[in-house]
């Protein structure tokens, strides 16, 4: 029997959005300070549930949804709003797009109760069905650009009224707004209006959570973080002392009979996977199904392990190379950015080759105070995931330091551990699980990237299109040489035009997908037969599934 008929096909499946309320229940292991973050999105209060991408949020979004459907405490909502850079192109066609992606917000949190009121068994009354059944048709055309001839007409106190008062009728006190995908980085402006439809529905009654990103999220100028809304550390450190325990129950739960294909060594190798997946979930998940895919060819347990790794590093490194495709403005800070991640894997192979097992590092220590320009680029690394702010070092008079933890897979993979070649795959475990304090790389920027690197944080605007003069800011809208008006490009629909090896995804399935006349990331969004799903290709059910899943990604968070 192959792998692909005999595990289903959700096993492998990396967005919590799209699992059961069983799935979640069956493949989730909680740590304390999850367990924590539950209790806050289930309380009163509004909060921000802050981490890069894969990192759980969905998750604890989707559990914190359940367990208030079945304790009945409050009205719970759950709402994604990943498809929000699909109205983007609307922002360059319509002087009302603002207000068309406010009621598009509104809507979807009325679309999204008819869920709610359906695992609740409540009967939906005729007038409200009329109401989401337009809500329904309202966010499909705009989200397959469509644009309505009018504009609907809702609030956030008319739709705040509305779920009080089902609220009340169900006996419940208080409705918890479950916000998913709700700050993208990559449209300001939809970010801005959609914190002030947050702070809005701000009351006694309605408390809402949002899942937000680090380092790269826009606020509107009222929505004050700390003051309006809490904000809420949603990343399991990887050199916390419970991560590998909690990690190999996981692994137990979702995954047995990837579990009985390790062997004797199972713990060993879940341990590497984990710490390569840097306490990210979904990289987590995607390790197991990639080393699970390997293993039907191949009997070499620590080789295929490696591979995976070292394919996980690229994939991460991919996701971050594409935030330039998404800013294009900010291709420059990701190109340092980029230099820094190798520059930085450098410096920590030269300090490690000096050290044991026990005092080698993935920690880089930047001295403080930094470049504004080059603070930037930290925090688009963090959104990718590829480094890790932790606490800050102080040295007295010596200075103070901002530590980084730089991706475990990336740091494994390009060899900076130096711990030779035929190393067991337990001196990683050994060299990553518990860190010393003490031993890190402290440095600078200019140290690694050179003494211009401030300069090299500029803007990337394209020039006028008719005499290729240079902007001189982001808003300019006319050339100052020619008259020329200038107009920004969607985004949105560059993205679609997008090749699929820009997708961060393996080499071989990338291979498949041109193979089978794939070329463009639209085609695998419109192919409805599926058509790179042949028999003799690499990609099976659960591969066309991922496959999907990354490309829908890649247009919209």
């Amino acid at each position: 029997m192959t792998k692909d008929t005999a595990i289903p096909t959700n096993i492998y499946e990396e967005r919590a959005e799209h699992l059961s309320q069983r799935e979640l229940t069956d493949w989730t292991v909680l740590s304390n300070a999850e367990k924590h973050i539950i209790q806050k999105l289930t309380g009163a209060g509004a909060k921000l549930i802050s981490g890069p991408r894969g990192s759980g949020k969905s998750t604890l979004l989707r559990i914190a949804y359940f367990t208030l459907i079945e304790s009945r405490t409050a009205l719970p909502v759950y709402v994604n709003y990943s498809k929000a850079l699909a109205l983007e192109p609307l922002f360059h066609s319509r002087s009302d797009a603002l207000q068309l992606f406010r009621q598009w917000v509104l809507a979807k949190i009325l679309l999204s109760l008819r869920e709610t009121l359906g695992l609740l068994s409540v009967e939906i009354d005729p007038e409200l069905k009329t109401e989401i059944d337009k809500a329904d048709r309202y966010i499909k055309a705009l989200e397959s650009g469509v644009t309505p001839d009018s504009v609907s007409e809702m609030s956030p106190s008319g739709v705040a009224s509305q779920l009080q008062e089902i609220a009340k009728a169900q006996s419940i006190a208080r409705t918890v707004l479950l916000l998913d995908d709700a700050a993208h980085a990559f449209s300001v402006k939809q970010q801005r209006e959609f914190f002030e439809v947050f702070r809005e529905f701000r009351s006694r009654e309605i408390s809402s959570k949002a899942a937000i990103y680090p380092g790269v999220t826009s606020f509107s100028p009222s929505f004050q973080v700390g003051h309006e809304a809490e904000v809420i550390q949603a990343w399991f450190r990887p050199d916390s002392p419970s991560y590998l325990s909690t990690m190999r129950e996981i692994a137990t739960k979702r995954f047995p009979e990837f579990v009985k294909m390790l062997g004797a060594n199972a713990n060993e190798n879940i341990d590497v996977l984990a710490l390569a997946s840097f306490g990210l979930p979904r990289g987590f998940v995607g390790l197991i199904s990639d080393v699970s895919d390997e293993l039907q060819n191949s009997s070499r347990i620590r080789r295929v392990i490696l591979d995976a790794i070292d394919a996980h590093a690229d994939v991460v490194r991919t996701v971050f190379s594409n935030v330039a495709d998404r800013l294009p403005r900010f291709k420059n800070y990701i190109d340092v950015g980029r230099e820094f991640e190798s520059s930085g894997r450098t410096a920590l192979r030269a300090f490690n080759l000096r050290k044991s097992l026990r005092t080698k590092t993935a920690t880089i220590a930047l001295a403080d105070p930094l470049p504004d320009e080059f603070v930037r680029v930290l925090r688009f690394m963090e959104y990718a995931g590829l480094i890790r702010r932790i606490e800050d070092l102080s040295k007295g008079v010596k200075g103070n330091y901002r530590r980084y933890l730089v991706h475990y897979a990336s740091v494994i993979a390009g060899n900076a551990l130096a711990i030779g070649k035929n190393y067991k795959l337990g001196n990683i475990t050994d060299a990553l699980q518990r860190p010393n304090a003490h031993s890190l790389v402290k440095t600078k920027p200019q140290t690694l990237l050179g003494n211009n690197v401030v300069a090299r944080c500029t803007l990337a605007l394209p020039p006028c299109p008719k005499c290729e003069t240079l902007r001189v800011s982001e808003d300019q809208k006319f050339c100052m040489h020619c008259g020329n008006e200038l107009r920004a490009a969607s985004i949105y629909q560059e993205l679609l035009k997008s090749p699929v090896d820009k997708l961060p995804l393996p080499s071989r399935k990338i291979q498949a997908l041109q193979e089978a006349g794939i070329h463009q990331i639209q085609q695998i969004l419109s192919d409805e037969t599926q058509r790179f799903r042949r028999r003799g290709s690499s990609i099976g059910p659960v591969w066309t599934k991922r496959i999907l899943t990354v490309a829908e990604e890649y247009v919209s968070v």
